[in-house]
């Protein structure tokens, strides 16, 4: 199901002689993910006309990708036909609609646009398909549907020098430096706290999270990032069993304190990497995640913003810059 929101800054509309009348798009931004799909309309101020989401990820849409992007564009307020069309996103992995190779680092958003490919369709029009950064060598990573929102906020907010964090499944935690994304790293903190409460033994133990005002995410939080030797995280995990057994902790708040800790352990490094090189830190996403993200830097005594969410549209409209679409 297609659920509709007109912007809160935009709705869309301009005043003409005191009637008001609809603004067209110039840009569709398409963040098209493995279990979502998101699209907007921008004009040409860069203004977000209208956004739309659903769950027609790639794993659901496979096969019928241009259908579903024509139903979705049909109920975006200020879409004409024609209008270049920018997608993002796993749609561009080897699981999409077209496969896009990675661009390597650093990243601007002109090197996106060099390895973007285009796809042209008779009732669409334009389609133009980002690719994904990579890493290369020991500290090989890649990232692909991040790099909008991380170049959106960049422009947006003037973020350059700093830290940009996006807590999910995946973390990355992306170094901005002269207008590029310098390096990145990944961690497989949400997925890990999903393996472990769907196929571990901690899964036995409650199932409601409390979020980032519990005292047992926070003891989970210092945890996590203390410093061990080799294999410390492993007896550190552990420990959200042992620890309900025979120390106190309460058994309904043993998946906060699970989640404290991986995010703590992840967040250690990005504490460190804060303290040398002095770069602010701004977290990226959606949902709750961002606030535990933040509380979690705060319990370690790390500074941290919040991005405002609808950058990806942000950084899409820079990307069609640099390709001269608008």
């Amino acid at each position: 199901m297609i659920q509709h929101k007109t912007h809160a800054h935009s709705n869309g509309m301009t005043r003409e002689n005191g009637a008001l009348i609809m603004t067209d798009a110039s840009l569709v931004a398409v963040d098209w993910g493995t279990s979502s799909f998101r699209a907007c309309t921008l004009d040409n101020q860069l203004n977000i006309i209208d956004k739309i989401s659903s769950d027609d990820g790639i794993l659901h849409a496979s096969g019928r990708f241009e259908e579903v992007l024509q139903n979705a564009l049909t109920s975006l307020q200020g879409y004409i036909a024609g209008i270049p069309i920018i997608l993002s996103g796993m749609i561009t992995s080897r699981n999409g609609w077209i496969e896009v190779p990675y661009a390597a680092l650093p990243t601007t958003t002109s090197d996106l646009a060099r390895v973007a490919k285009q796809l042209t369709l008779p009732e669409l029009g334009e389609l133009w398909f980002i690719p994904g950064i990579k890493a290369e060598g020991v500290e090989a990573d890649v990232m692909r549907g991040e790099e909008p929102e991380i170049f959106g906020a960049l422009t947006h907010l003037k973020l350059d020098g700093s830290t940009i964090i996006t807590p999910g499944t995946h973390s990355k935690h992306a170094v901005i430096r002269d207008g590029a994304i310098q390096s990145f790293r990944t961690y497989l903190t949400g997925e890990m706290f999903s393996a472990l409460i769907k196929s571990s033994i901690l899964g036995a133990f409650g199932n409601q999270m409390c979020g980032a005002a519990c005292a047992w995410f926070e003891d989970g939080i210092r945890t996590g990032a203390s410093q061990g030797g080799p294999g410390s995280l492993l007896n550190r995990i552990f420990s959200a069993r042992s620890r309900v057994l025979v120390d106190g902790l309460p058994e309904e708040h043993a998946r906060c304190y699970l989640s404290g800790l991986l995010i703590g352990a992840e967040l250690a490094e990005a504490v460190q990497s804060n303290i040398k090189m002095q770069a602010p830190l701004w977290i990226l996403g959606n949902g709750s995640l961002p606030d535990l993200c933040q509380q979690g830097l705060s319990v370690l005594g790390a500074k941290s913003k919040i991005v405002p969410q609808g950058c990806a549209a942000f950084g899409a409209a820079r990307i069609a810059r640099a390709l001269n679409l608008i």
